[in-house]
């Protein structure tokens, strides 16, 4: 099984989503840190052989290049925070004991699908394109991912209070939609368990 992908535990699957934002953000750091190294190095050194412009747009680069590994040490307990995915015979679970945990049964759904979003993001120079292309190649596939589920009743809100603030989020209409990040390895784990336990509420995975 790939790392990131979803573990399975009799009879359900398990899609450990705060692992993989974890490692996610761990590796995009160390990749962006090393190029800021590398881009303030270089900065450093131009500017010492009276290329003072240019050595000082590399050092802003690289500073800009670091700025994420910094993020991820001050914010690593809210990274790798317990988040667990459950699907089960029963329905669907999130597992978040530090948060915002819900189960929800298939008889309360009328439809479950996915949606997946590539990722368009904008260089500001070479450096920057390293970074992303290095990323890319460690991490997979570059796309937001979000798990929709329909609701079978009227009834449904007032039973779920707690997904309120999920309801026609980014865009979906008469839905919940439940944001999985960057985990596009989990799509073919969701479509198997969800094809396993409730064949007849599953949608399919749809490109925005």
């Amino acid at each position: 099984m790939p790392p990131g992908g979803p573990r399975r535990i009799a009879p359900g699957v398990v899609l450990d989503v705060g692992t993989t934002d974890g490692r996610k953000a761990v590796i995009g750091s160390v990749v962006a840190g090393i190029l800021g190294l590398l881009a303030v190095v270089s900065g450093v050194l131009a500017a010492s052989d009276d290329g003072v412009g240019v050595g000082i747009v590399l050092i802003v680069v690289g500073v800009l290049l670091l700025l994420p590994g910094v993020f991820a040490l001050v914010a690593r307990d809210k990274l790798f925070r317990p988040r667990r995915l459950v699907i089960e015979p029963p329905g669907l679970r999130w597992d978040d004991p530090k948060g915002a945990p819900w189960a929800v049964r298939w008889n309360e759904l009328a439809a479950v699908a996915v949606t997946r979003r590539p990722v368009r993001r904008f260089t500001v120079g070479v450096s920057d394109a390293i970074a992303h292309k290095a990323s890319d190649k460690l991490l997979g596939d570059n796309a937001l991912v979000w798990l929709d589920l329909y609701p079978a009743d009227p009834g449904f809100a007032t039973r779920h209070p707690e997904l309120a603030h999920l309801w026609q989020h980014d865009g979906l209409q008469h839905g919940y939609r439940f944001p999985l990040g960057g985990n596009v390895r989990f799509v073919p784990g969701i479509e198997h368990a969800v094809g396993r336990f409730a064949p007849h509420l599953w949608r399919g995975v749809t490109e925005i």
